[in-house]
């Protein structure tokens, strides 16, 4: 374009940016594990480095402060040292590749996963007397299953995937429902409970035509009408509801009967003179110290430049693991202590008692970061009177009540929950009920609060939980 010039300038700013050390990344690192992932953390670290080693229960690791001042300066290890080719043969410095003895013990006891329902499914296959033509559709079948064991894929699509008959495919589809678990390889809800009772033998005419015809019926909780439609009595309607109830809704899911075992990272418990104490708790691999024999071969003139530098290398790593874990403990500790100080209600009465306390104030009352908190409370569980809750638990919002105290919204969800769990089940309470009990007891939550509330407890709505007969 005519009169038109372009130009070109380069500008500078200068900025500033903040970038963590290896320390204080393994510190926030260390910090926001609990602590069954902080011992699995601290095995690989024996496994790396040999100068760890765990310490009688009674010693305590090194603190900060303890290790503050001793300075070793790690450029002075050439001038110092004396070339002694021999003496590397007999340092006891282990491959680094290669596992200390108690992470192979570890590796070696823990009970291997079970195999997986697809994995099952395939080696049953691979036993059944299945049709040449029949066992790649029930492959891709058993593939294409879900994490509840349902088929999802349209069995048209499987057929065009494979280019075979759909009638293949079909024949395949009940060839997998036959060696699956109960209920498994079905394409809905339905279709799965009337498996289960084939195989089980308990199915009648009237459960199947309640599954074909009265499915969105029950799911909406319209039994009346459901009578109505089927012609059956509340009493036999009744009768083919707590058969039901004894089937798996969801038969690809695995049975784990070992009970889920939660290990607190904290202990609150009740002294004496009936005041708290709060104490972070320690697992095993979770003490330790730097060895003596090899900080005493540091001493010797013999070691080589390069011997010198592995172990200096290695006592630092030491030392900075041994700081994050006391960091570590120290954050919790005054984590715990500010829950015994806003949470004392709580510890006497229980959780209906519970204030509100957000992580912004007890990021202020420590001088730490919002971020420091909640990386500090992640995934970690408090041993208190009261029983075992989540870090996280005690960090919420609330409301003012009318006596002018703080109540959190876990002690109002546990108002709701105690209110539902007394209901009259004919007659259940709507959340506009739940909203008008709770202004009766001075706290002001609206009808769609107590509506998220209810959901967050997974309890369904008044509709769903009446019952009719």
């Amino acid at each position: 374009m005519a009169g038109t010039e372009l130009n070109h300038t380069q500008t500078g700013m200068l900025t500033q940016q903040q970038h963590l050390t290896h320390s204080q990344h393994q510190a926030l690192e260390l910090l926001s594990l609990p602590l069954t992932a902080l011992e699995s953390r601290l095995l690989q670290e024996f496994s790396v480095n040999p100068v760890l080693e765990e310490l009688p229960p009674e010693n305590l690791p090194e603190r900060p402060e303890e290790t503050a001042g001793e300075n070793t300066d790690e450029n002075d290890y050439e001038t110092n040292a004396v070339c002694a080719e021999e003496w590397s043969d007999d340092l006891p410095l282990p491959p680094a590749e290669k596992a200390a003895p108690d992470v192979l013990d570890y590796l070696g006891n823990s009970p291997a996963p079970p195999p997986s329902l697809k994995t099952r499914l395939l080696t049953e296959l691979s036993f059944a007397d299945c049709p040449p033509e029949l066992y790649a559709p029930a492959v891709e079948i058993i593939s294409s299953l879900n994490d509840d064991g349902f088929l999802n894929t349209n069995l048209a699509d499987i057929a065009m995937t494979l280019d075979v008959e759909i009638s293949a495919v079909n024949d395949a589809l009940v060839l997998v429902q036959m060696i699956a678990p109960p209920g498994v390889a079905a394409r809905d809800v339905a279709e799965s409970l009337k498996l289960q009772l084939m195989r089980s033998g308990k199915m009648t005419p009237a459960l199947e035509r309640l599954l074909n015809e009265g499915v969105e019926d029950l799911e909406k909780n319209r039994l009346p009408a459901l009578c109505t439609k089927l012609g059956v009595t509340p009493e036999e309607l009744e009768k083919m509801l707590r058969t039901l109830r004894t089937l798996n809704p969801v038969p690809g899911r695995e049975k784990n009967n070992t009970a889920a075992v939660i290990t607190p990272d904290l202990t609150i418990t009740r002294t004496e003179d009936g005041n708290y104490t709060a104490a972070v708790r320690w697992g095993n691999y979770v003490r330790i110290g730097i060895s003596k024999m090899y900080s005493d071969m540091l001493q010797k003139p013999a070691l080589s430049a390069e011997d010198r530098h592995y172990l200096l290398e290695k006592i630092q790593r030491g030392k900075e693991l041994i700081e994050a874990l006391a960091l570590r403990e120290k954050t919790l500790k005054r984590i715990g202590d500010v829950i015994i100080a806003e949470q004392r209600d709580f510890l006497d009465r229980g959780v209906k008692a519970l204030r509100s306390m957000t992580m912004k104030q007890v990021a202020a009352t420590l001088e730490l970061r919002e971020s420091t908190i909640s990386r500090a409370v992640a995934e970690k569980f408090a041993d208190t009177p009261q029983g075992i809750f989540p870090l996280r638990f005690f960090f919420s919002g609330g409301y003012g009540s009318e006596d002018g105290k703080d109540v959190s919204s876990q002690a109002v969800k546990e108002l709701i929950r105690n209110a539902i769990s007394a209901e009259d089940p004919h007659h259940p309470l709507s959340d506009d009920a739940l909203s008008v009990m709770l202004k009766d007891q001075g706290i002001n939550v609206a009808r769609r609060t107590v509506a998220k509330y209810r959901e967050s407890l997974n309890i369904p709505s008044s509709s769903l939980r009446k019952k009719h007969f």
